[in-house]
């Protein structure tokens, strides 16, 4: 099978779930190439009213120069002027552009196969699919306690627990609600069956995007897209794996701030095959103590839903 700049595959996820580690080991696949976090949708899509008629060289001019100025674009390696004088050769429009970014990233790398990561497209999966109607989307999803415990070492984190807790809930209430129209273009991986069983995991995205399969999957391949020196956050994930940071939450996180967490997202926790410890007893407490005289109401409520 052979993919191109039409069908594009995205990593997408809740930040700190695992994303860029599963865009390392896609970008060491032979034939594949996985850019940078483009956030795309939230940078460009969503702005359409400020770059107003694409049919307006001028305006058109103007997205494209806001687009060649994104980091990522520097990190990618592409030439400016390459992109603008083919942008301007194309048919005028976002999916365009942004397949345009592909179609070159894709030929800087000689990859068949080409996508990107940015978390938060999880969010705009159909938006994205409108666009690219044959594009493919790999989930990775993870335990919302390690998820947190994770963001508390982010200089973008809400700087609550239940507040974070919220962001996770947000992303998979709306990844359960929202998938891709064609279910078959999106393919679930687990955070952890990725360190504890990487070769089996990536085999399995293999088989999903098309890629030849490996007999066998390194861990010290180290991808020019991240730059640690800008996202200082991302360092662990261009490390060796180390299975034994799965379970680092139930010794980083206190009994009352687990207890918050598992109160927030009890409900889309067992939706998604994790299973909270925390006792009822102590869930009304972190309940109170997340939502304040709400909590009760809110706990109750949530668990009735998560009956069958």
């Amino acid at each position: 099978m052979t993919m191109s700049d039409d069908a594009p595959v995205f990593i997408v996820g809740c930040p700190r779930s695992g994303t860029t580690l599963l865009q390392r080991m896609l970008d060491a696949l032979p034939g594949v190439a996985i850019a940078p976090e483009t956030h795309f949708i939230r940078r460009f899509w969503f702005r359409r009213a400020r770059y107003g008629d694409l049919s307006s060289d001028e305006s058109y001019a103007r997205l494209i120069r806001d687009v060649v100025a994104i980091p990522e674009f520097a990190d990618m390696g592409l030439d400016p002027e390459a992109f603008r004088d083919a942008a301007f050769r194309r048919t005028r429009g976002y999916g365009e552009l942004l397949g345009l970014l592909f179609t070159q990233y894709a030929a800087v790398n000689k990859a068949r196969i080409v996508g990107e990561k940015t978390p938060n497209h999880l969010l705009y999966m159909q938006t994205l699919e409108t666009l690219f109607p044959l594009a493919r989307f790999v989930h990775i999803v993870r335990d919302p306690r390690g998820v947190v415990n994770s963001w508390r070492h982010v200089p973008w984190s809400t700087g609550s627990v239940s507040r974070d807790a919220l962001v996770w809930r947000r992303y998979l209430a709306t990844a359960r609600r929202r998938p891709p129209r064609r279910r078959d273009r999106l393919l679930t991986v687990r955070y952890e069956a990725l360190l504890a069983q990487p070769a089996a995991s990536v085999q399995r995205i293999c088989r999903f995007i098309g890629a030849d399969a490996v007999n066998d999957v390194t861990d010290d391949v180290v991808t020019g897209t991240v730059d640690v020196d800008r996202e200082p956050w991302k360092a662990n994930a261009l490390r060796p794996l180390d299975p034994k940071r799965l379970d680092a939450w139930g010794s980083e996180l206190t009994e009352e701030q687990i207890a918050q967490i598992e109160a927030i997202t009890w409900v889309e926790m067992i939706r998604w095959g994790y299973h909270p410890r925390t006792t009822r007893v102590k869930l009304v407490g972190g309940a109170v103590r997340a939502w304040g005289d709400e909590g009760w109401r809110r706990l109750r409520s949530a668990l009735r839903a998560a009956k069958p």
